[in-house]
Protein backbone atom coordinates (compact mmCIF):
# COMPACT_ATOMS: atom_id res chain seq x y z
CA UNK A 1 0.00 0.00 0.00
CA UNK A 2 0.74 3.90 -0.73
CA UNK A 3 -0.79 6.59 0.97
CA UNK A 4 -0.55 10.35 0.52
CA UNK A 5 -1.63 12.77 3.03
CA UNK A 6 -2.85 16.27 2.49
CA UNK A 7 -2.62 18.34 5.70
CA UNK A 8 -4.80 21.35 5.57
CA UNK A 9 -3.12 23.78 8.45
CA UNK A 10 -4.89 25.75 10.45
CA UNK A 11 -8.11 25.18 8.40
CA UNK A 12 -10.42 27.76 10.21
CA UNK A 13 -7.90 30.41 8.89
CA UNK A 14 -8.11 28.92 5.60
CA UNK A 15 -11.68 28.81 5.59
CA UNK A 16 -11.87 32.45 6.24
CA UNK A 17 -9.24 33.35 4.13
CA UNK A 18 -10.92 31.22 0.51
CA UNK A 19 -14.15 33.39 1.14
CA UNK A 20 -12.36 36.57 0.22
CA UNK A 21 -12.65 38.44 -2.83
CA UNK A 22 -9.11 39.01 -3.28
CA UNK A 23 -5.59 37.61 -3.61
CA UNK A 24 -4.48 36.33 -0.55
CA UNK A 25 -1.52 38.60 -0.27
CA UNK A 26 -3.83 41.64 0.39
CA UNK A 27 -5.98 40.41 3.33
CA UNK A 28 -6.58 42.49 6.06
CA UNK A 29 -5.22 41.20 9.83
CA UNK A 30 -7.66 38.31 10.26
CA UNK A 31 -7.86 35.94 13.64
CA UNK A 32 -9.93 33.16 14.35
CA UNK A 33 -11.75 33.16 17.84
CA UNK A 34 -12.47 30.24 20.21
CA UNK A 35 -13.07 29.51 23.94
CA UNK A 36 -16.08 30.37 26.12
CA UNK A 37 -18.46 33.76 24.95
CA UNK A 38 -16.68 35.47 27.97
CA UNK A 39 -13.22 35.38 27.75
CA UNK A 40 -12.48 33.85 23.71
CA UNK A 41 -8.80 34.05 22.90
CA UNK A 42 -6.88 33.86 19.12
CA UNK A 43 -7.11 30.34 17.99
CA UNK A 44 -5.38 31.03 14.65
CA UNK A 45 -4.08 34.69 12.73
CA UNK A 46 -3.36 35.28 9.70
CA UNK A 47 0.22 36.89 8.82
CA UNK A 48 -0.72 40.25 8.73
CA UNK A 49 -2.42 40.18 12.40
CA UNK A 50 0.61 38.39 13.28
CA UNK A 51 3.54 40.96 12.38
CA UNK A 52 1.57 43.47 14.33
CA UNK A 53 1.88 41.70 17.11
CA UNK A 54 -0.98 39.30 17.80
CA UNK A 55 -0.05 35.83 19.00
CA UNK A 56 -2.19 32.40 19.55
CA UNK A 57 -3.88 32.21 22.69
CA UNK A 58 -3.93 35.99 23.74
CA UNK A 59 -7.46 37.36 24.43
CA UNK A 60 -9.78 38.69 22.25
CA UNK A 61 -9.85 41.74 24.29
CA UNK A 62 -6.46 42.17 23.88
CA UNK A 63 -6.25 41.79 20.40
CA UNK A 64 -8.84 44.64 19.95
CA UNK A 65 -6.46 46.81 21.99
CA UNK A 66 -3.66 46.12 19.71
CA UNK A 67 -4.90 46.41 16.36
CA UNK A 68 -8.04 48.89 15.95
CA UNK A 69 -9.65 47.31 12.43
CA UNK A 70 -8.86 43.76 13.22
CA UNK A 71 -11.18 41.19 11.91
CA UNK A 72 -12.60 38.30 13.86
CA UNK A 73 -14.34 34.75 13.03
CA UNK A 74 -15.64 32.69 15.29
CA UNK A 75 -14.39 29.25 14.96
CA UNK A 76 -16.96 26.86 13.25
CA UNK A 77 -16.96 23.07 13.80
CA UNK A 78 -19.17 21.91 11.70
CA UNK A 79 -17.67 24.41 8.57
CA UNK A 80 -15.06 22.73 9.21
CA UNK A 81 -16.40 19.19 8.96
CA UNK A 82 -18.11 19.90 5.66
CA UNK A 83 -14.95 21.39 4.68
CA UNK A 84 -12.55 18.81 4.71
CA UNK A 85 -15.78 16.43 3.47
CA UNK A 86 -16.71 18.77 0.20
CA UNK A 87 -12.11 18.35 -0.46
CA UNK A 88 -12.29 14.43 -0.11
CA UNK A 89 -15.10 14.41 -2.43
CA UNK A 90 -12.98 16.41 -4.66
CA UNK A 91 -9.93 14.29 -4.14
CA UNK A 92 -11.89 11.48 -5.35
CA UNK A 93 -11.59 11.72 -8.77
CA UNK A 94 -8.18 10.79 -8.14
CA UNK A 95 -8.45 7.38 -6.04
CA UNK A 96 -11.80 6.12 -4.19
CA UNK A 97 -10.08 5.15 -1.58
CA UNK A 98 -9.82 8.15 1.08
CA UNK A 99 -10.04 8.57 4.44
CA UNK A 100 -10.92 11.56 6.38
CA UNK A 101 -8.21 12.25 9.32
CA UNK A 102 -10.22 14.24 12.27
CA UNK A 103 -10.82 17.98 11.04
CA UNK A 104 -7.47 18.77 9.47
CA UNK A 105 -6.74 16.47 6.47
CA UNK A 106 -7.23 13.43 4.11
CA UNK A 107 -5.33 10.41 3.75
CA UNK A 108 -5.21 8.99 0.28
CA UNK A 109 -4.51 5.23 -0.56
CA UNK A 110 -3.10 5.29 -4.36
CA UNK A 111 -1.21 2.03 -4.75
CA UNK A 112 -3.96 1.21 -7.12
CA UNK A 113 -4.86 3.82 -9.12
CA UNK A 114 -1.13 5.52 -9.52
CA UNK A 115 0.03 4.53 -12.85
CA UNK A 116 -3.10 6.42 -14.28
CA UNK A 117 -1.68 9.44 -13.20
CA UNK A 118 1.60 8.74 -14.62
CA UNK A 119 3.69 8.00 -11.56
CA UNK A 120 3.98 9.53 -8.32
CA UNK A 121 5.64 13.30 -8.51
CA UNK A 122 2.81 13.92 -11.19
CA UNK A 123 0.40 13.22 -9.28
CA UNK A 124 1.70 15.20 -6.32
CA UNK A 125 1.66 17.86 -8.96
CA UNK A 126 -1.88 17.61 -9.28
CA UNK A 127 -3.25 17.50 -6.12
CA UNK A 128 -0.98 20.86 -5.34
CA UNK A 129 -2.08 22.31 -8.40
CA UNK A 130 -5.35 21.26 -7.68
CA UNK A 131 -5.32 22.65 -3.87
CA UNK A 132 -4.04 26.02 -4.54
CA UNK A 133 -7.20 26.61 -7.32
CA UNK A 134 -9.52 25.62 -4.46
CA UNK A 135 -8.33 28.02 -2.33
CA UNK A 136 -6.23 25.51 0.06
CA UNK A 137 -2.67 25.66 1.70
CA UNK A 138 -2.03 21.98 1.52
CA UNK A 139 1.65 19.91 3.03
CA UNK A 140 1.96 16.60 1.44
CA UNK A 141 3.38 13.08 3.00
CA UNK A 142 3.80 10.00 1.22
CA UNK A 143 4.39 6.59 3.16
CA UNK A 144 3.28 3.11 2.62
CA UNK A 145 1.13 3.18 6.60
CA UNK A 146 -1.33 6.03 6.76
CA UNK A 147 -0.27 7.35 10.37
CA UNK A 148 3.68 7.96 8.53
CA UNK A 149 2.24 9.62 5.84
CA UNK A 150 0.34 11.99 8.34
CA UNK A 151 3.66 12.72 10.25
CA UNK A 152 5.48 13.17 6.88
CA UNK A 153 2.81 15.80 5.95
CA UNK A 154 2.92 17.75 9.26
CA UNK A 155 6.29 17.45 9.74
CA UNK A 156 6.82 18.96 5.97
CA UNK A 157 4.83 22.13 6.90
CA UNK A 158 6.80 22.69 10.30
CA UNK A 159 10.30 23.04 8.27
CA UNK A 160 11.36 19.56 8.90
CA UNK A 161 13.44 17.95 6.55
CA UNK A 162 11.30 14.92 5.39
CA UNK A 163 11.41 12.81 1.90
CA UNK A 164 9.06 10.68 0.51
CA UNK A 165 9.03 6.96 2.00
CA UNK A 166 8.16 4.12 -0.62
CA UNK A 167 9.30 1.22 1.40
CA UNK A 168 8.22 -0.22 4.92
CA UNK A 169 11.41 -1.11 5.76
CA UNK A 170 12.67 2.63 5.28
CA UNK A 171 9.67 4.16 7.42
CA UNK A 172 11.70 3.97 11.12
CA UNK A 173 14.97 5.71 9.66
CA UNK A 174 12.57 8.44 8.49
CA UNK A 175 10.69 9.11 11.58
CA UNK A 176 13.49 8.70 13.78
CA UNK A 177 14.42 12.73 14.15
CA UNK A 178 10.84 13.99 14.17
CA UNK A 179 9.37 15.70 17.25
CA UNK A 180 6.79 13.39 19.28
CA UNK A 181 4.68 16.79 19.19
CA UNK A 182 3.83 16.05 15.78
CA UNK A 183 1.86 12.93 17.11
CA UNK A 184 -2.19 13.79 18.11
CA UNK A 185 -1.19 12.37 22.02
CA UNK A 186 -2.60 14.14 24.61
CA UNK A 187 -0.98 16.80 26.27
CA UNK A 188 -0.20 15.37 29.98
CA UNK A 189 1.08 12.04 28.01
CA UNK A 190 3.57 14.65 25.71
CA UNK A 191 4.83 16.58 29.17
CA UNK A 192 5.59 13.24 30.51
CA UNK A 193 7.43 11.87 27.85
CA UNK A 194 9.41 15.24 27.80
CA UNK A 195 10.00 15.52 31.04
CA UNK A 196 11.93 12.21 30.82
CA UNK A 197 13.90 13.60 27.66
CA UNK A 198 12.16 11.74 25.44
CA UNK A 199 11.36 13.80 22.48
CA UNK A 200 11.71 12.71 19.30
CA UNK A 201 9.40 9.59 17.69
CA UNK A 202 12.96 7.15 17.78
CA UNK A 203 13.25 7.90 21.15
CA UNK A 204 10.43 6.29 21.90
CA UNK A 205 11.03 3.97 19.19
CA UNK A 206 13.93 2.31 21.45
CA UNK A 207 12.49 1.84 24.60
CA UNK A 208 11.27 -1.51 25.71
CA UNK A 209 8.19 -2.29 24.62
CA UNK A 210 6.39 -3.59 27.93
CA UNK A 211 7.82 -0.55 29.95
CA UNK A 212 6.48 1.70 27.31
CA UNK A 213 3.26 0.23 27.35
CA UNK A 214 2.56 -0.46 30.97
CA UNK A 215 3.62 3.26 31.55
CA UNK A 216 2.44 5.16 28.87
CA UNK A 217 -0.87 3.28 27.82
CA UNK A 218 -0.89 0.24 25.63
CA UNK A 219 -2.62 2.81 23.05
CA UNK A 220 0.33 4.48 22.52
CA UNK A 221 2.79 1.66 22.21
CA UNK A 222 -0.27 0.30 19.32
CA UNK A 223 0.39 3.87 17.63
CA UNK A 224 3.71 3.44 17.33
CA UNK A 225 3.57 -0.39 15.57
CA UNK A 226 1.03 1.02 13.47
CA UNK A 227 2.77 4.21 12.22
CA UNK A 228 5.80 1.35 11.47
CA UNK A 229 3.64 -0.49 10.00
CA UNK A 230 3.70 -4.02 12.78
CA UNK A 231 0.17 -3.38 13.51
CA UNK A 232 -2.53 -3.06 10.89
CA UNK A 233 -4.51 0.20 10.79
CA UNK A 234 -7.46 -0.30 9.02
CA UNK A 235 -9.56 3.01 7.96
CA UNK A 236 -13.04 3.62 7.25
CA UNK A 237 -12.67 4.99 3.42
CA UNK A 238 -15.03 8.27 3.15
CA UNK A 239 -18.35 7.56 1.04
CA UNK A 240 -19.11 10.63 -1.16
CA UNK A 241 -22.78 12.36 -1.16
CA UNK A 242 -25.44 11.44 -3.77
CA UNK A 243 -25.62 14.94 -4.45
CA UNK A 244 -23.09 18.44 -4.07
CA UNK A 245 -23.47 20.94 -1.71
CA UNK A 246 -20.75 23.90 -1.24
CA UNK A 247 -21.06 26.92 0.83
CA UNK A 248 -18.97 29.88 1.57
CA UNK A 249 -19.72 32.26 4.60
CA UNK A 250 -17.62 35.68 3.60
CA UNK A 251 -18.13 37.25 7.36
CA UNK A 252 -18.52 41.29 5.52
CA UNK A 253 -20.88 42.61 3.18
CA UNK A 254 -20.63 42.14 -0.67
CA UNK A 255 -22.64 44.82 -2.88
CA UNK A 256 -21.35 43.96 -5.64
CA UNK A 257 -22.70 40.51 -7.77
CA UNK A 258 -19.61 40.23 -9.89
CA UNK A 259 -17.53 40.29 -6.93
CA UNK A 260 -18.82 37.24 -6.19
CA UNK A 261 -16.71 34.97 -9.44
CA UNK A 262 -13.47 34.74 -7.36
CA UNK A 263 -15.26 32.63 -4.86
CA UNK A 264 -17.70 31.47 -7.01
CA UNK A 265 -14.63 30.14 -8.84
CA UNK A 266 -13.50 28.09 -6.61
CA UNK A 267 -16.72 26.02 -5.68
CA UNK A 268 -17.54 25.67 -9.27
CA UNK A 269 -13.68 23.94 -9.61
CA UNK A 270 -14.66 21.75 -6.32
CA UNK A 271 -17.80 20.46 -7.47
CA UNK A 272 -16.09 19.74 -10.69
CA UNK A 273 -13.43 17.22 -9.29
CA UNK A 274 -16.36 15.81 -7.26
CA UNK A 275 -18.70 15.50 -10.72
CA UNK A 276 -15.23 13.76 -11.97
CA UNK A 277 -15.14 11.19 -9.23
CA UNK A 278 -18.62 10.33 -10.19
CA UNK A 279 -18.29 10.14 -13.87
CA UNK A 280 -21.39 12.68 -13.89
CA UNK A 281 -22.33 16.37 -15.39
CA UNK A 282 -24.94 18.57 -14.28
CA UNK A 283 -27.80 20.07 -16.32
CA UNK A 284 -28.50 23.12 -14.35
CA UNK A 285 -26.95 24.47 -10.97
CA UNK A 286 -28.15 26.46 -8.09
CA UNK A 287 -26.65 29.63 -6.85
CA UNK A 288 -28.43 30.63 -3.33
CA UNK A 289 -26.84 33.70 -2.20
CA UNK A 290 -27.82 34.85 1.56
CA UNK A 291 -28.68 38.99 1.50
CA UNK A 292 -27.72 40.73 4.68
CA UNK A 293 -32.03 41.96 5.11
CA UNK A 294 -33.73 39.66 2.77
CA UNK A 295 -34.62 36.05 2.19
CA UNK A 296 -32.10 34.59 0.14
CA UNK A 297 -32.03 34.81 -3.59
CA UNK A 298 -31.76 31.69 -5.66
CA UNK A 299 -30.22 32.13 -9.24
CA UNK A 300 -30.79 28.64 -11.32
CA UNK A 301 -28.60 28.08 -14.21
CA UNK A 302 -29.29 25.55 -17.07
CA UNK A 303 -27.42 23.97 -19.51
CA UNK A 304 -28.14 22.27 -22.90
CA UNK A 305 -26.79 18.68 -22.18
CA UNK A 306 -24.63 17.54 -19.02
CA UNK A 307 -21.29 19.80 -18.10
CA UNK A 308 -18.77 19.88 -15.54
CA UNK A 309 -16.02 21.97 -16.88
CA UNK A 310 -15.60 24.34 -13.76
CA UNK A 311 -14.82 27.55 -16.84
CA UNK A 312 -17.44 26.92 -18.53
CA UNK A 313 -19.97 26.68 -15.51
CA UNK A 314 -18.09 29.94 -14.06
CA UNK A 315 -19.01 31.72 -17.78
CA UNK A 316 -22.47 30.71 -17.50
CA UNK A 317 -22.93 31.96 -13.94
CA UNK A 318 -21.69 35.17 -14.89
CA UNK A 319 -23.84 36.21 -17.71
CA UNK A 320 -26.56 35.28 -14.78
CA UNK A 321 -24.48 37.20 -11.96
CA UNK A 322 -24.44 40.56 -14.31
CA UNK A 323 -28.18 40.78 -14.73
CA UNK A 324 -29.02 39.62 -10.83
CA UNK A 325 -30.81 42.79 -9.41
CA UNK A 326 -30.18 42.56 -5.31
CA UNK A 327 -32.26 43.93 -2.92
CA UNK A 328 -29.43 43.67 0.02
CA UNK A 329 -26.09 42.96 0.10
CA UNK A 330 -24.79 39.53 0.08
CA UNK A 331 -22.93 38.16 3.20
CA UNK A 332 -23.05 33.95 2.00
CA UNK A 333 -23.38 31.82 -1.14
CA UNK A 334 -24.27 28.39 -1.71
CA UNK A 335 -23.36 26.09 -4.75
CA UNK A 336 -26.21 23.27 -4.96
CA UNK A 337 -26.83 20.39 -7.24
CA UNK A 338 -29.57 17.88 -6.98
CA UNK A 339 -29.74 15.77 -9.93
CA UNK A 340 -25.85 14.59 -11.41
CA UNK A 341 -26.36 12.86 -15.39
CA UNK A 342 -24.10 10.41 -16.91
CA UNK A 343 -21.38 12.45 -18.80
CA UNK A 344 -18.85 11.32 -21.52
CA UNK A 345 -15.95 12.89 -21.98
CA UNK A 346 -15.27 14.71 -25.48
CA UNK A 347 -12.63 13.26 -27.78
CA UNK A 348 -9.50 14.60 -27.87
CA UNK A 349 -8.76 13.01 -30.90
CA UNK A 350 -7.03 14.71 -33.65
CA UNK A 351 -10.30 14.47 -36.25
CA UNK A 352 -12.68 15.43 -34.09
CA UNK A 353 -16.33 13.57 -33.76
CA UNK A 354 -19.91 14.82 -34.49
CA UNK A 355 -20.16 15.54 -30.45
CA UNK A 356 -17.12 17.69 -30.41
CA UNK A 357 -18.73 19.67 -33.64
CA UNK A 358 -21.89 20.13 -32.04
CA UNK A 359 -20.23 21.94 -28.79
CA UNK A 360 -19.93 24.85 -30.79
CA UNK A 361 -23.71 25.19 -30.99
CA UNK A 362 -24.15 23.82 -27.68
CA UNK A 363 -21.95 26.39 -25.89
CA UNK A 364 -23.61 29.56 -28.28
CA UNK A 365 -27.49 28.04 -27.05
CA UNK A 366 -26.51 27.82 -23.30
CA UNK A 367 -25.00 31.55 -23.39
CA UNK A 368 -28.03 32.73 -25.16
CA UNK A 369 -29.88 31.09 -22.73
CA UNK A 370 -28.05 32.45 -19.56
CA UNK A 371 -27.88 36.35 -21.30
CA UNK A 372 -31.90 36.12 -22.74
CA UNK A 373 -33.34 33.88 -20.15
CA UNK A 374 -35.10 30.70 -20.71
CA UNK A 375 -38.28 31.76 -22.12
CA UNK A 376 -36.43 34.13 -25.26
CA UNK A 377 -34.27 31.53 -26.50
CA UNK A 378 -36.21 28.46 -28.19
CA UNK A 379 -35.21 25.76 -31.24
CA UNK A 380 -37.36 24.44 -33.96
CA UNK A 381 -38.23 20.73 -34.51
CA UNK A 382 -39.91 18.94 -37.63
CA UNK A 383 -43.16 17.08 -36.90
CA UNK A 384 -44.38 14.43 -39.30
CA UNK A 385 -47.30 16.23 -40.88
CA UNK A 386 -48.04 17.25 -44.81
CA UNK A 387 -49.32 20.29 -44.19
CA UNK A 388 -46.37 23.07 -43.47
CA UNK A 389 -47.85 25.00 -41.14
CA UNK A 390 -47.98 22.08 -38.65
CA UNK A 391 -45.00 20.67 -39.65
CA UNK A 392 -42.68 22.42 -37.15
CA UNK A 393 -42.51 23.39 -33.39
CA UNK A 394 -40.56 25.26 -31.28
CA UNK A 395 -39.48 24.36 -27.84
CA UNK A 396 -37.07 25.40 -24.97
CA UNK A 397 -33.44 25.56 -25.97
CA UNK A 398 -32.71 23.31 -23.32
CA UNK A 399 -33.91 20.36 -25.23
CA UNK A 400 -32.04 21.02 -27.85
CA UNK A 401 -29.35 18.48 -27.05
CA UNK A 402 -31.49 15.53 -28.89
CA UNK A 403 -31.82 17.58 -32.33
CA UNK A 404 -28.18 18.44 -32.31
CA UNK A 405 -26.75 15.26 -32.03
CA UNK A 406 -28.75 14.09 -34.93
CA UNK A 407 -27.67 16.76 -37.00
CA UNK A 408 -30.70 18.78 -37.17
CA UNK A 409 -28.83 21.62 -35.79
CA UNK A 410 -31.88 24.33 -35.51
CA UNK A 411 -32.14 26.97 -33.46
CA UNK A 412 -33.34 30.27 -32.97
CA UNK A 413 -33.56 33.35 -30.72
CA UNK A 414 -36.35 34.85 -30.45
CA UNK A 415 -36.74 38.96 -28.97
CA UNK A 416 -39.36 41.24 -30.14
CA UNK A 417 -40.72 38.88 -33.23
CA UNK A 418 -39.74 35.22 -34.88
CA UNK A 419 -37.35 33.76 -37.13
CA UNK A 420 -38.69 30.76 -38.55
CA UNK A 421 -36.26 28.25 -39.87
CA UNK A 422 -36.32 25.27 -42.19
CA UNK A 423 -38.98 22.69 -42.68
CA UNK A 424 -38.53 19.70 -44.98
CA UNK A 425 -40.79 16.92 -44.09
CA UNK A 426 -44.16 17.34 -46.48
CA UNK A 427 -45.84 13.90 -48.57
CA UNK A 428 -47.74 14.70 -51.68
CA UNK A 429 -51.74 14.55 -51.36
CA UNK A 430 -51.55 11.23 -53.89
CA UNK A 431 -49.87 9.66 -50.81
CA UNK A 432 -46.82 9.39 -53.28
CA UNK A 433 -44.06 10.51 -50.62
CA UNK A 434 -42.16 12.42 -52.29
CA UNK A 435 -39.84 15.61 -50.77
CA UNK A 436 -39.94 18.44 -52.35
CA UNK A 437 -38.05 21.32 -51.78
CA UNK A 438 -39.13 23.94 -49.26
CA UNK A 439 -38.43 27.80 -48.66
CA UNK A 440 -35.68 28.65 -45.92
CA UNK A 441 -38.64 30.89 -44.48
CA UNK A 442 -42.08 31.02 -44.17
CA UNK A 443 -44.36 33.76 -43.31
CA UNK A 444 -46.17 33.64 -39.60
CA UNK A 445 -49.70 33.98 -41.36
CA UNK A 446 -48.99 33.35 -45.08
CA UNK A 447 -50.28 36.94 -46.73
CA UNK A 448 -52.94 36.80 -49.16
CA UNK A 449 -51.36 38.66 -52.60
CA UNK A 450 -53.08 41.21 -55.29
CA UNK A 451 -54.40 39.92 -58.82
CA UNK A 452 -53.68 41.21 -61.91
CA UNK A 453 -55.82 39.41 -64.70
CA UNK A 454 -55.45 36.22 -62.85
CA UNK A 455 -51.73 36.80 -62.33
CA UNK A 456 -50.62 37.26 -58.44
CA UNK A 457 -48.63 40.36 -57.65
CA UNK A 458 -45.94 40.57 -55.02
CA UNK A 459 -43.31 43.60 -55.86
CA UNK A 460 -44.52 43.02 -59.78
CA UNK A 461 -46.11 40.36 -61.76
CA UNK A 462 -45.30 36.93 -60.17
CA UNK A 463 -44.44 34.25 -63.16
CA UNK A 464 -44.77 30.55 -62.21
CA UNK A 465 -42.02 28.02 -62.59
CA UNK A 466 -42.51 25.08 -61.27
CA UNK A 467 -45.92 23.72 -59.50
CA UNK A 468 -48.40 22.39 -59.09
CA UNK A 469 -47.80 20.57 -55.86
CA UNK A 470 -51.31 19.29 -54.28
CA UNK A 471 -51.42 19.76 -49.93
CA UNK A 472 -54.75 18.35 -48.37
CA UNK A 473 -56.99 16.70 -45.76
CA UNK A 474 -56.45 17.16 -42.14
CA UNK A 475 -59.88 16.49 -40.78
CA UNK A 476 -58.51 14.89 -37.49
CA UNK A 477 -57.76 18.32 -35.65
CA UNK A 478 -60.12 20.78 -37.65
CA UNK A 479 -57.36 22.68 -39.66
CA UNK A 480 -58.39 20.94 -43.06
CA UNK A 481 -55.86 22.09 -46.12
CA UNK A 482 -56.65 21.89 -49.97
CA UNK A 483 -54.40 24.05 -51.96
CA UNK A 484 -52.04 23.50 -54.74
CA UNK A 485 -48.97 24.99 -54.10
CA UNK A 486 -46.48 26.74 -57.04
CA UNK A 487 -42.62 28.01 -57.07
CA UNK A 488 -42.79 31.80 -58.65
CA UNK A 489 -40.29 34.35 -59.41
CA UNK A 490 -40.76 38.45 -59.51
CA UNK A 491 -38.98 41.05 -61.23
CA UNK A 492 -36.79 41.45 -58.42
CA UNK A 493 -35.79 38.33 -58.31
CA UNK A 494 -37.37 36.67 -55.23
CA UNK A 495 -37.69 32.46 -55.34
CA UNK A 496 -41.54 32.61 -53.80
CA UNK A 497 -43.71 29.49 -52.38
CA UNK A 498 -47.33 30.35 -53.58
CA UNK A 499 -50.81 28.58 -53.03
CA UNK A 500 -54.34 28.74 -54.08
CA UNK A 501 -56.91 27.43 -52.36
CA UNK A 502 -58.65 25.16 -54.43
CA UNK A 503 -62.38 25.90 -52.66
CA UNK A 504 -61.33 29.69 -54.09
CA UNK A 505 -58.83 29.47 -57.42
CA UNK A 506 -59.13 33.13 -57.68
CA UNK A 507 -57.10 33.56 -54.30
CA UNK A 508 -53.82 33.27 -54.04
CA UNK A 509 -51.53 33.48 -50.68
CA UNK A 510 -47.42 33.95 -50.10
CA UNK A 511 -46.44 31.12 -48.47
CA UNK A 512 -42.64 31.63 -47.79
CA UNK A 513 -39.28 32.74 -49.31
CA UNK A 514 -36.75 30.43 -50.87
CA UNK A 515 -32.87 31.36 -50.06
Amino acid sequence: MLWIALYLPELPLQIAERAQLADSRHFAPLVISTGADNRPVVYAANRAALELGIQIGMTIASSRALINDLHIEPRQLDNEISTVHNFASWACQFTPSISIQAHEGILMEISATLMMHDGLSVLLGKLRRGSHELGYHVSCGVAPTPQAAWLFSKARHYGYPVRACMALTDIEARLTDLPLALLDWPHEVLSKLSGLGIVRVGDCLRLPSEGFAKRFGPERWADLQRIIGRLPDPRAYFVMPETYSARTEFGFEVNDAMALLFPLKRLLTEMEGFLRARGAGVQSFRLVLTLSHKVPVTIVVGLAQPERNAERLLSLARERLSQAQLPSTVIAMAVEVERLLPFIEASKSWLPDSQVQSDGWIQLIDKLTARLGNDRVYRLRTVEDHRPEQSWQSSNAMDAQASIKTGARKHATKSQSKIHATHKAAATANGAGLNRPRPLFLLPIPRKLMLDGGVPLCHGRIDIIAGPERIETGWWDGQPALRDYYVGRNPHNETMWLYRNLHDLDSWHLHGYFA
